[in-house]
């Protein structure tokens, strides 16, 4: 008996380690953390009446969250499978973030997460260096400033406070042609108008009526309203900001004195309305617009690092060298948007054929998407050597081979003629093209006009030159004449 205990404790964590595979590229697109309300008033209170310093901008809580999300991706990537240095190294990863400041910050915090100190890996200054790190402001003057003296004691050594690890971001904007995350900002005219159609659907319908039913009695009590029901689209606002508040642990008394809501259950109510929100208004149609416009580029950008890592795994090139050219990175990793991730989760789904559910269409605060390329073999000939984990937080979404993978999201996203297509922006191009070879004619014609006219000009002033000249001969010789 004990050793057919042996016998099969062996066999699991054969077939463990075996299922896990040797990783060699990651993904990972995560959501920003909890954020302040983007609506108040003047004095920069909320509809609760809770007072906020900032617009929309990350809170503590959230700082925390994705830092704690940075340090369980160290434990795995770094301590557990080695995966990744233990020293930040810029080569083996690219950082990206949108341009709003929540996912900015939020970069920074994973990223203190996955690489929290220096100083536990020696990286301190030595005196020498340390003499050399004063600023000219500060190197010009005779007396040294015992206020930047005391600043310099504190640091023991260390760069920064607190050890921090530096590491540098690129910024994604939302009119960037490359990344093009963000291309559907030029595209906001269309989507709304998709968007609004959607928010029509029967099922959305139902679930507001459904809020209404059980809180905009006290809701209108509480926002002296008087119309009897809220939109969709208020019912969405007041989630949004009750969420903020309710996140960062704010009382909000006056509001819980009057309405007196469960606040939880609220938060719970909230965020299911929230899914049915995204899920109908933005992701439910056969062709998933909203998706392929917001998710294809970066999806393309995906398969390109992806492909890049792959060949160079298969071709056995150095480990030292493998990735040091940056376009061979072992990581990369997205701050971004709710709107986004959930892009990119339904464009896997489609392509994958996955089942749908609106768990996965609403990415909560620090919500991750982790896309794990593994192998089991120790060399690999090609693509089918490998397989891809895809990973929603805790939830594993998809197993497959990395060259299915590759064929089928290849098929579902669009290319930037159909995105433009889609948008307008092919037909703007074209609409300026024409105009641009309109404005050409136009160029080109008042030349041969200007140059004809200055051409008769020239021929009008020859011939003036000519008889004034025959005329000016002719009266030299008759007063030749008279005097002889």
């Amino acid at each position: 008996m004990n050793i057919y205990f042996y016998f099969s404790l062996l066999f699991s964590t054969i077939c463990f380690s075996y299922s896990d595979g040797r990783l060699v590229f990651l993904y990972t697109h995560f959501r920003h953390g909890p954020r302040g309300p983007t609506q108040l008033n003047d004095d920069y209170i909320d509809r609760f009446g809770e007072k906020w310093t900032n617009l929309g901008e990350l809170t503590l809580v959230g700082e925390r969250m994705l830092y704690l999300l940075g340090i369980r991706n160290r434990k795995k990537y770094i301590e557990e499978e080695g995966f990744l240095s233990e020293k930040f190294d810029p080569h083996e990863m690219l950082i990206y973030s949108m341009d709003k400041n929540r996912a900015i910050l939020s970069c920074y915090s994973i990223l203190q997460g996955l690489y929290p100190q220096r100083v536990n890996l020696g990286e301190t200054l030595t005196p020498k260096q340390e003499e050399n790190a004063y600023p000219p402001i500060l190197e010009e003057k005779e007396v040294k400033d015992p206020y930047i003296e005391q600043a310099i004691k504190e640091l023991k050594g260390s760069a920064l406070p607190h050890s921090m690890m530096l590491a540098p971001t690129r910024m994604i904007h939302q009119k960037d042609i490359k990344m093009g995350i963000y291309k559907i900002g030029d595209c906001v005219e269309k989507i709304n108008n998709f968007t609004e159609n959607n928010l029509k659907i029967k099922e959305l319908k139902e679930e507001t009526e459904k809020f209404n039913e059980v809180y905009s009695e006290k809701l209108n009590k509480y926002f002296n309203r008087e119309n009897p029901k809220f939109s969709t689209k208020e019912l969405k606002k007041i989630c949004s900001e009750f969420l903020s508040d309710h996140t960062d642990n704010r009382e909000m008394l006056d509001f819980k004195e009057k309405t007196k809501i469960d606040f939880d259950v609220l938060k719970k109510d909230c965020l299911q309305f929230y899914k049915l929100y995204y899920f109908y208004g933005y992701y439910s149609d056969n062709e998933k617009l909203l998706p392929h416009v917001e998710s294809s580029k970066i999806m393309r950008e995906l398969l390109f690092y992806m492909k890049r890592r792959l060949d160079a795994d298969i071709s056995e090139i150095n480990e030292d060298l493998n990735y040091k050219d940056y376009s061979r990175p072992k990581l990369i990793l997205i701050s971004g948007h709710d709107v986004a991730v959930a892009c990119n989760l339904v464009i896997l789904i489609k392509a994958l054929n996955l089942n749908m559910t609106t768990k996965f269409h609403f990415p909560r605060y620090a919500s991750q998407i982790a896309l794990e390329v593994r192998t089991k073999s120790k060399k690999c000939k090609n693509y089918s050597d490998y397989f891809i984990v895809g990973y929603f937080d805790n939830t594993e979404i998809f197993n497959v081979k990395v060259d299915e993978f590759i064929n089928k999201v290849e098929k579902e996203i669009w290319t930037d003629q159909q995105v433009d297509e889609y948008c307008g922006f092919y037909e703007k191009n074209n609409d300026n093209k024409e105009k641009n070879v309109y404005k050409v004619i136009m160029i080109i014609f008042i030349c041969l006009f200007v140059s004809c006219l200055l051409t008769i000009i020239f021929l009008v002033y020859k011939i003036y030159s000519s008889n004034h000249s025959k005329d000016l001969k002719q009266k030299i010789d008759d007063i030749d004449e008279i005097i002889s």
